[in-house]
């Protein structure tokens, strides 16, 4: 399960950095109008990348947790 958070983490932030490329590429086409969607894309992106990050680390904490009590 820990695998599968990393991945969905990871995915966001690829899309996140593929957005910042895209943004970058309208804004130098002169398209500023259509680099306001990317920019967008972006920040979504990095929520989604934030949000699967702490769940993740949540999920880490409670295994931890688990894995102590069971020591015991």
């Amino acid at each position: 399960m820990n695998k599968t958070f990393r991945i969905l983490e990871l995915i966001w932030l690829f899309i996140g950095c593929i957005a910042i490329l895209l943004c970058a590429f309208s804004i130098l086409s002169g398209d500023t109008r259509g680099a306001i969607y990317f920019i967008v894309l972006t920040f979504a992106a990095g929520l989604m990348y934030a949000v699967r990050r702490k769940q993740r680390v949540k999920f880490e904490s409670g295994q931890k947790q688990k894995e102590q009590e069971q020591k015991k």
